[in-house]
């Protein structure tokens, strides 16, 4: 059965993009100042977590987008000139948009928390830093340490 107060998950990550874009216009157009402030509290929690999801969405997209060289349909050289030709980001923002593929495919534990909007962004950074300390055979274990340990509450 259909809960009434929130609308049925499309069907496909197609199907999915106008919905996220519309309801992240009702959010840029809303009236914050005019709502208490537990309200825009909880909006931003939740902001957070829809940055967490959305970080751990684009890398995996960008990750397969680069690996079938999509960019090269375009006549581009890399995934970091696609970015910045048809998405209009700067270069650095390309490169940041990699480097989260990156750090995200190197350490799926967290980008799966990501993805669950489990941990914030900033966090999933943090841990996996430290966890680039240690050498490559120990990462995943650490990996699922410092998550068990950060969604049980650990504090940075």
């Amino acid at each position: 059965m259909h809960d009434l107060t929130t609308p049925p998950a499309p069907a496909s990550p197609a199907g999915a993009m106008p919905a996220v874009l519309a309801g992240l216009g009702v959010l840029a157009g809303a009236d914050w100042a005019g709502m208490p402030s537990a309200v825009q509290a909880q909006a931003l929690v939740d902001m957070e977590r829809a940055q967490s999801v959305l970080t751990a969405a684009r890398s995996r997209v960008l990750s397969a987008f680069s690996a079938q060289r999509g960019f090269e349909d375009d006549g581009q050289g890399s995934a970091r000139t696609w970015l910045a030709w048809q998405a209009r980001i700067t270069r650095p923002a390309a490169n940041a948009a990699l480097a989260w593929a990156r750090r995200l495919a190197d350490h799926p534990a967290l980008a799966d928390a990501l993805a669950g909007g489990e941990r914030s962004a900033s966090w999933a950074r943090q841990l996996a830093d430290w966890s680039d300390l240690l050498p490559a055979d120990a990462r995943a274990d650490a990996d699922a340490i410092l998550a068990a340990a950060a969604a049980a509450g650990l504090d940075l």
